[in-house]
């Protein structure tokens, strides 16, 4: 393997600890902060593979949860992100694997809003079609770290289910 390669490799890696270490955070602007330079890795380690698919959807993704956090209009913010999605996969996509990631974030956008349950069960979907898509791109630290992710949510939703039940995790944050 070469040193480009690798180095491409460690900007996923950095990018999720960034991810993983803004959850310990409880100071709302730090976590976001974290998460905004995780992000910028994200998108800085598609573009060096050239998977551009991947790169938008990084990038609008921070926007979109930024907006989710922000208001309390749920809906109209999926709406108009399920159509910047369509309109960014226009101009992304090259291949069929492409649509991946975009799939991907409408099921993640619209299952954010819902309740823990149905965002395990999102997200278990959603980081799925990233494994593929990263297989696929050669971000192989990507497939892992989302694989890791995958496993998670398949653990929480296996044998913490009774800690599940009712819980809207959308007023949890906003209420904090």
């Amino acid at each position: 393997m070469n040193i480009y390669f690798l180095f491409v490799q460690a900007i996923d890696i950095i990018a999720w600890l960034l991810i993983v270490l803004s959850y310990y955070r409880k100071d709302t602007n730090r976590i976001l902060v974290l998460q905004v330079i995780s992000t910028i890795l994200y998108c800085l380690h598609y573009f060096l593979l050239g998977a551009y698919s991947g790169l938008f959807i990084c990038a609008f993704e921070v926007v979109r949860d930024y907006l989710y956090y922000k208001t309390d209009k749920d809906d109209i913010i999926f709406i108009i992100s399920a159509i910047l999605y369509l309109f960014g996969s226009i101009l992304s996509i090259k291949i069929l694997v492409d649509l991946l990631p975009i799939i991907a974030s409408l099921v993640d956008g619209f299952t954010l809003t819902k309740k823990k349950k149905i965002v395990v069960i999102g997200a278990i979907t959603s980081y799925t079609l990233w494994v593929i898509y990263d297989i696929f791109v050669m971000s192989y630290s990507g497939a892992i770290t989302d694989g890791i992710v995958v496993l998670s949510n398949i653990s929480i939703l296996l044998f913490q289910f009774d800690l599940l039940k009712g819980k809207d995790l959308r007023k949890g944050i906003r209420n904090k």
